[in-house]
């Protein structure tokens, strides 16, 4: 855990706002600008801590293009006795990725009416965002408490984050989707509701949901593949179907960045499958995405400890690796995951961008080119715009 004079001022500043709100029965608006996520993670640790003793919780609240409004998060939790956490308020996506600070202008009221309290955890370029799209949220803060001069954890290879491999548990469909799609709705709709037919309309239900998810449309992924689960026998069980609609929901959570919703989805799914693979792989991929990399490293070895000629394994093995900021452990583990499937980029593409975080330029900038003339179907340009893949902006 994080110690030092200034970390424990700061985190004793906010603890003070928090009982005075407390005390006056009043909302509280902070704002802790950060450099580092590192600070953040220990700064919540503490405050869940502390609360505990003030019977209040701390509820994190993950902000997304999917639902960038804050207060439509806070309607959903239903949270009392509680704290709000926001942070990447850039990831609310729109125009100029301004989506989140437009909605808090907009329900600036909401927060002091409602007795909301919460902390806005923000970096540099966050700060001039909010100021820039929502000045007058801006002004009903209530005061600004800075962890900026806290150094980052050390030992971290933080510079990318790893191209996320996901496998579909009912295989994907590589070509004319549409009519894929339209076929497999009509036969549900067809499908006489009959115990006899019960696993067929629930693969149906998945393979569409599967169908949704490649095209994008998370949402409607995650409602299919609901009405699968609904289609379940109430006076039975099948753990084996049942784990792996569960395995499907928690998969549709990672992309949408429901984290805390995907891993009580794979606990659920491990408890009627413990010996499943694609669990503890899962696992490992959102204590990963959630920043809980130890955590990921044991799941991931439990998955490979399974089923060790898994190529997605590997893959998410490499990404741990190199977040954990083991660089060499991270090239041979995306060297092992290309081995057992060479057509696919992600393992590659990986390796290559460990090698530029460490320097090796020209050669990540070679292994890159090599891959796109493999695979036309990458979309480089995509690619090349994310963190830690900037190297490969003169390849597109």
């Amino acid at each position: 855990m994080r110690q030092g004079s200034h970390f424990n001022i700061q985190i004793e500043q906010l603890i003070t706002e928090i009982k005075l709100s407390l005390h006056w029965r009043g909302p509280l608006i902070l704002f802790a600008p950060y450099r580092s996520r590192h600070v953040v993670d220990d700064a919540e640790k503490i405050l869940l801590k502390e609360l505990e003793m003030l019977e209040q919780t701390l509820t994190q609240v993950q902000i997304h293009e999917s639902n960038p409004n804050p207060v439509a998060n806070i309607n959903a939790l239903q949270a009392r006795k509680t704290i709000f956490s926001f942070k990447e308020l850039n990831k609310g996506g729109g125009e100029d990725r301004a989506d989140t600070y437009r909605f808090l202008n907009l329900h600036r009221e909401f927060f002091i009416e409602g007795s909301i309290r919460c902390i806005f955890w923000i970096t540099e370029q966050e700060i001039q965002q909010l100021a820039f799209f929502a000045p007058d949220f801006w002004a009903f803060r209530h005061r600004v408490i800075d962890f900026i001069q806290n150094r980052a954890t050390p030992k971290r290879s933080i510079s990318f984050r790893g191209l996320i491999w996901q496998e579909w548990p009912w295989g994907s469909i590589l070509e004319d989707r549409q009519k894929a799609l339209a076929y497999r709705q009509a036969l549900v709709a067809e499908l006489p509701k009959q115990p006899e037919t019960t696993l067929l309309r629930i693969n149906l239900y998945a393979e569409i949901a599967g169908i949704y998810l490649q095209e994008r449309d998370k949402e409607k992924a995650l409602e299919t593949l609901k009405h699968g689960q609904d289609s379940l026998p109430a006076n039975s069980s099948i753990p084996e179907v049942e784990a792996k609609l569960l395995i499907g929901l928690a998969t549709i959570h990672i992309q949408m960045e429901n984290y805390a919703q995907a891993y009580a989805t794979l606990q659920k799914a491990m408890l009627l499958s413990p010996s499943h693979a694609q669990v503890y792989f899962l696992l490992g991929q959102v204590s990963r995405l959630d920043e809980r990399r130890s955590e990921a490293l044991t799941h991931i070895t439990k998955a490979l400890r399974i089923k060790p000629d898994n190529a997605a394994f590997w893959n998410e093995a490499g990404n741990i690796y190199a977040e954990l900021g083991r660089d060499e452990k991270a090239l041979d583990a995306y060297q092992k995951a290309f081995e057992l499937s060479e057509s696919h980029p992600y393992p590659l593409l990986n390796k290559s961008a460990v090698l530029a975080s460490t320097n090796r330029i020209e050669e990540a900038r070679e292994l890159a080119s090599s891959i796109r003339f493999k695979n036309d179907a990458i979309v480089l340009k995509e690619i090349a715009s994310l963190q830690g893949f900037e190297f490969m902006e003169n390849l597109c």
